[in-house]
């Protein structure tokens, strides 16, 4: 779409009812996030985000673990509503992307750098958000609608024996995207933008 960035950041919210029809081809999606992975900053260059992307029944089999796990955690009375939300929020949609940050490559960082050693963890989790946010955006920008969940810790190990997933790999963040299907909330300032902003020199 013939955006500029602003517009497309602007236009980005998050969609909590999902199509799994698809808006653009799927490999152009690969292929965006690719580019991600290639241009997005790192500290030191460490470049430790991983991204692993599930389409089809694999993306279904994703959400499927989440409602096996949360049926351990949600009273009985209220699992159908929660089903029912993970059902048209997140497993209805195209597809998930799974945000994961290489321990491997942090403690080797540590171990290089000791000085900045205790500024690493705050420095991936920096890392990770600025991937999520250019991915969400590009998401939009293609036409999806999408969202960002937190759902590990408790899906961790039931992901990492589906999908084969490097046990290095700490899980950050799941992000569904399909087809919008209705409109988003309004947004909301909870304070004007020109009181969380101050300009000193102009």
């Amino acid at each position: 779409m013939s955006r500029t960035f602003l517009e497309a950041v602007a236009l980005r919210r998050s969609y909590y009812r999902l199509g799994s029809n698809a808006v653009t081809d799927d490999n152009h999606i690969v292929t965006t996030i690719d580019k991600l992975l290639a241009t997005m900053p790192s500290p030191f260059n460490v470049q430790s985000t991983r991204i692993v992307m599930l389409f089809g029944e694999e993306h279904r089999a994703l959400w499927n673990i989440v409602v096996e796990v949360l049926r351990d955690f949600v009273v009985p009375d209220k699992f159908a509503a929660t089903e029912k939300r993970v059902d048209d929020a997140f497993r209805s949609g195209r597809g998930t992307l799974l945000f994961y940050e290489d321990s491997s490559t942090l403690e080797a960082l540590k171990r290089k750098y000791p000085l900045y050693a205790d500024k690493v963890d705050v420095w991936s989790e920096q890392c990770s958000g600025m991937h999520q946010f250019a991915a969400w955006t590009a998401l939009e920008d293609m036409g999806y609608g999408a969202s960002l969940q937190h759902y590990n810790p408790l899906i961790d190990e039931k992901v990492v024996h589906r999908w084969e997933i490097d046990s290095k790999w700490r899980l950050v963040a799941q992000m569904p995207f399909g087809k919008p299907m209705d409109a988003p909330s309004s947004r909301v300032q909870t304070s004007p933008p020109a009181e969380r902003m101050r300009v000193i020199g102009l």
